[in-house]
């Protein structure tokens, strides 16, 4: 319920001009706002504004409601209906203005207890054109409206959220010509809404893998938020069994039984929801959720592809492992095919000229990757002879094998074989509240994530985004990132150390709490996922979770800062660039050559490896490879709008070096 409030306003002609000598606002009943049907009713305060004209006041009271009401924990909220509203009443100067417009304007910090932003500039404006004639005794509504961004509820285990004005402020009087401004300081904050917060309901976002056999056993990976607390995991109402919540964004469960086990001829095939039950319910049934049950006996399952990427000109040794390749039928010569997208390799039985698909196993069948464009899933038919495997991320090989450059303004370079269809967006043309400063590439090659010295996250092509610490308040800023070997998710490293896992990827422990020699200056995550090192400009190294420390330079003395780091493909090395270029090798990671007895147009920013090889990149966007790795191209010869920050490769294969 809204109340009115009497606005007495003395106008006065000065020539063509005219002048507001006074505006009060009068009246003390009360306003109640409520926040939508499960919010509590709050009866406002007022506070008091001063015009520089004279000692006369403005008492404002302010009515508004949070929408949604309740809250999910950690979705948006806005505060609606944000109004000041009052009543302009007639004297006898009143008709000098007939005609004119009256504006007011009172501006105020807003606050919002658990919830972030934690505060925000809210400005109220209004208008009223005054009759012309005023009628002697009558009223024109004035009523002021109030905009302001949303608020993001805590998930911190709050129970309630509340939002409140504090009254300082500055008031602003505008009729004609004339603009009178007035400072607003008055006592306690003006409550004007409160509401409940709820869990959110869990959202699956990746399954990983999507699909399992029929008769269930399936170790399945949830990737989404809101997990935490989850009391179940259902796959179409059938519970899933050893349900474990490893993160607010991970489970862990194996799949049960399918849904029409055993089954009947050519029933090779069944899709299902998967959900997961919190304390707000279970989680909303849509795409991203679905897992196919796969019959062994008939169908296959492709689990992974390598190498991952190949020239388009075909020849590429691979080897596909997963379930159900063993459908070979010498005795009526059809069975198992493997498709490179739209190419067809028959199945080698001594006939089928080669090329060919050799089935080692059940699991495990090795072939040369046919000629193509692109990104292509690679699917197995069984020996149903009919219903290719379910495609995945897993299932993917990119032919557009090469490296991407990013700049400081979020601008993206793509080299490789063929680079036009390797770029997928950039940020150059935004607007950015901090500078990018680093990068990763999805595994497959087909998207890319950017991310800001702020923690935004900038996500293209088949990248996901899963979170970001852009609406945090960071201790120091960010300087790089790296992507979990699903690519399902990502962490984030500050200069501190500090360590901001989104997705799949899970925290080890960090360095944010430690006094470091030298900043932390880049990060890089082992190929299982369960586990990163962090490496510091002076060359210290800090490992976490099942990273091995293969050793450092943070006892020597360099003739640049080390700048960032690159690992081994297993795990087992990795290698440092300093600023001039120069490589420090660890573990089995090999040196292949620097730059650091060279004069450089500008300083190495970055390396990024491959097996057998490496590259460096340099902040004029200058290449310079070693051993296996290929040089595709280079901005080195491009007058840039900011300089490179880093670099992301898709996987160019090649041999191992000696």
């Amino acid at each position: 319920m809204r109340a009115a409030r009497s606005l007495s306003t003395r106008l006065v002609a000065l020539g063509s001009a005219v002048a507001i000598a006074t505006v009060g606002l009068a009246g003390t009943a009360g306003i109640v706002a409520t926040a939508g049907p499960a919010g509590a009713s709050t009866s406002l305060g007022s506070t008091t504004c001063n015009l520089t004209t004279g000692s006369q006041s403005i008492a404002a009271s302010i009515d508004a409601a949070i929408t949604p009401t309740p809250v999910n924990a950690g979705n948006d909220f806005n505060v609606t209906g944000l109004v000041l509203s009052s009543h302009l009443t007639s004297d006898k100067t009143t008709t000098v203005a007939a005609g004119q417009t009256l504006t007011i304007t009172f501006t105020a910090n807003m606050f919002a207890t658990n919830a972030t932003p934690a505060s925000q500039v809210v400005t109220f404006s209004g208008l009223v054109t005054i009759p012309a004639p005023f009628p002697i005794g009558s009223t024109a509504p004035v009523v002021l409206n109030g905009s302001v961004g949303a608020f993001t509820a805590s998930t911190s285990g709050a129970t309630s959220t509340a939002v409140s004005i504090d009254p300082s402020g500055t008031l602003k009087a505008v009729l004609g010509a004339v603009v009178i401004s007035g400072s607003c300081t008055g006592g306690a904050a003006v409550q004007v809404a409160s509401a409940p917060i709820i869990p959110a309901a869990g959202f699956i976002r990746t399954v990983i893998p999507n699909a399992g056999v029929s008769g269930g056993g399936t170790t399945v990976k949830l990737v989404g938020k809101n997990f935490s607390g989850a009391t179940a995991v259902d796959f179409n109402g059938v519970p899933a069994t050893n349900v474990q919540v490893l993160s607010p964004t991970v489970i862990t469960c194996t799949s049960p039984e399918g849904p029409n086990v055993p089954y009947g001829a050519g029933d090779t095939q069944d899709v299902v929801n998967i959900t997961v039950t919190t304390a707000a319910g279970p989680s909303k049934v849509q795409p991203f959720d679905q897992f196919t049950y796969v019959d062994p006996t008939l169908g296959a399952i492709v689990s992974s592809v390598s190498p991952g990427s190949g020239q388009p000109t075909g020849g590429t040794p691979v080897t596909i492992t997963g379930i159900g390749f063993d459908g070979f039928d010498a005795s009526i010569g059809t069975g198992t095919s493997v498709s490179f997208g739209a190419s067809v390799i028959p199945v080698c039985d001594g006939i089928v000229p080669e090329p060919c698909a050799t089935v080692v196993d059940d699991n495990t069948i090795t072939t040369i990757a046919p000629a193509g464009t692109g990104i292509v899933n690679v699917t197995v038919i069984g020996a149903d002879q009919s219903t290719p495997s379910p495609t995945s991320p897993q299932d993917r090989f990119n032919y557009n094998p090469g490296y991407f450059l990013a700049a400081s303004d979020g601008g993206v370079f793509s080299y490789g074989q063929f680079a036009t269809g390797s770029f997928f967006g950039s940020a150059g043309n935004l607007t950015l509240n901090k500078p990018v400063v680093g990068m990763a590439v999805t595994p497959d090659g087909g998207g890319y994530w950017l991310v800001a010295s702020d923690g935004g996250i900038f996500a293209y092509g088949d990248a996901t985004f899963y979170g970001s610490a852009g609406n945090l308040t960071l201790n120091k800023p960010i300087v790089g990132m790296s992507v979990t070997p699903d690519g399902a998710g990502y962490m984030l490293v500050a200069a501190d150390g500090g360590v901001f896992t989104y997705g799949d990827a899970l925290f080890y422990g960090s360095t944010g709490a430690i006094t470091l020699n030298k900043p932390v200056v880049g990060v890089a995550g082992t190929p299982n996922g369960a586990g990163y090192w962090l490496v510091a400009s002076d060359g210290g190294i800090f490992a976490y979770g099942d990273a091995v420390f293969y050793g450092s330079t943070g006892g020597t003395t360099l003739n640049k800062p080390v700048v960032g780091m690159a690992a081994d493909s297993d795990g087992t090395g990795y290698s440092l660039v300093a600023a001039d270029g120069g490589v420090f090798s660890y573990g089995t990671a090999k040196f292949l050559g620097s730059t650091g007895g060279t004069t450089l147009n500008k300083p190495v920013v970055g390396i990024d490896g491959i097996n057998g090889g490496y590259w460096l990149v340099a902040s004029d966007g200058g290449i310079f490879s070693y051993g296996n790795a290929p040089f595709l191209g280079s901005t080195g010869a491009i007058i840039l709008n900011k300089p490179i920050v880093d670099m992301a490769s898709t996987g160019v294969v090649t041999t191992s070096a000696a």
